[in-house]
């Protein structure tokens, strides 16, 4: 945005009403008004808005401080702001508090912020109470946790509880859940479906889940597709075909497929 197309948006009427009113010392105003100028990519005005709702008592404007200090990396500044909003009962700081301290390693931090999301009904922090659990090595409580989520709608643990459901056998509701999880924008399941038909030698089937996950841009699913297609060694266009998915996969970060790359 140009520098003249912010300074109109930022004068708009109704920003104006706002800005009047957030000067008067209304907080849910200050706060309104910050929104509309981070849409107008006015940042450090709307900032400063934030931070004057924050100082009013706005759990919600001190959980988006928190945010913007995570999201550019200010780790200790988000902490502080998200803690602050946490303590005034704010869920979805509670959760970021719990996954920025599992992120890095923390699970005792984790665990009780994450807790209350959870207890609070959020998915996401069920889920991710599935990911604490499975660190600790706590394969049941692990689970737990990932039913839950699933059951709530993530599509994160939908994914995940299909993975734990395939490997111990239980194929019909891992395929139901991991299908779930495809439409609910979890590509990489994908790849665990194509997994589960190449087990019981479905060969067509898993190419053609993992072709969709390829179209859907997921690099795991573009890995095994590649070593699906280097299984047929005397068909040219299979190989070239591999070597496309191999790159494209790596291309995208996939660690494996940057090993087998490097040692072809």
């Amino acid at each position: 945005m140009s520098e003249r197309d912010e300074r109109s948006s930022s004068d708009e009427p109704a920003v104006r009403a706002l800005r009047a009113a957030a000067e008067r010392g209304d907080a849910t105003a200050a706060e309104l008004l910050a929104q509309r100028l981070a849409e107008a990519g006015a940042r450090a005005e709307a900032e400063h808005w934030l931070r004057v709702a924050a100082e009013r008592g706005s759990a919600e404007a001190l959980g988006k401080l928190g945010e913007s200090a995570w999201a550019d990396g200010r780790i200790a500044e988000a902490l502080q702001w998200l803690e602050q909003a946490a303590y005034r009962g704010l869920t979805t700081a509670e959760y970021q508090l719990g996954a920025i301290h599992l992120e890095r390693g923390n699970l005792d931090g984790a665990e009780p912020w994450l807790r209350r999301a959870a207890a609070a009904g959020l998915p996401e922090a069920m889920c991710n109470m599935g990911a604490l659990s499975d660190r600790r090595g706590d394969d049941e409580q692990a689970e737990q946790w990932y039913e839950r989520a699933a059951a709530a709608g993530n599509p994160t643990g939908m994914r995940n509880l299909g993975l734990r459901l395939a490997r111990r056998g239980e194929i019909e509701r891992a395929t139901e859940i991991l299908v779930e999880a495809t439409r609910r924008g979890r590509s990489d399941a994908f790849a665990v479906l194509g997994a589960i038909s190449l087990e019981f030698d479905r060969v067509d089937e898993a190419e053609r889940w993992l072709r969709r996950g390829t179209d859907a841009g997921d690099a795991e699913s573009m890995f095994h597709l590649a070593l699906l297609l280097d299984a047929e060694p005397t068909d040219p266009m299979a190989q070239a075909e591999s070597r496309l998915w191999l790159e494209r996969a790596a291309a995208l970060g996939y660690p494996r497929a940057l090993d087998v790359l490097h040692e072809m």
